[in-house]
């Protein structure tokens, strides 16, 4: 991939955005072992990539629709509102978002139905 074509999907993915993420988990990891509760770390790992691959779906697909809808062209842009941008500049990245979007929330539905589904066997009650 480019150099543009790796700052088009940073843009798509609003990559300075996705530092929320961890310091949520982490929040919530630290409130989980203030009160006692163990940590098992590939677990967390897995929360850690499947927030991550949430947030992002959110922000690929949010661009896509924004793009598509045509909000983004009439929208004023400031730092936290209006989009990354990314898509009126390089319209033809706009597949790019669709295909991050879905692969992203392919991924967090593959790691939720995992937690879900029982096959962790340290999350069955008792």
């Amino acid at each position: 991939m480019s150099r543009t074509g790796f700052r088009a999907l940073f843009g798509i993915m609003r990559v300075p955005f996705l530092i929320l993420t961890p310091a949520c988990v982490v929040l919530g990891v630290a409130s989980a072992v203030w009160t006692g509760a163990g940590v098992n770390y590939a677990y967390l790992l897995l929360i850690l990539i499947g927030a991550l691959s949430a947030h992002t779906s959110v922000n690929a697909l949010n661009e896509y629709s924004d793009y598509r809808s045509g909000l983004d062209l009439k929208t004023t842009r400031t730092p936290f509102s209006g989009g990354s941008g990314t898509l009126p500049l390089l319209p033809e990245k706009a597949g790019v978002a669709l295909m991050t979007g879905w692969a992203c929330l392919l991924l967090t539905m593959f790691i939720g139905v995992y937690f879900i589904s029982g096959l962790c066997t340290n999350l069955r009650p008792k």
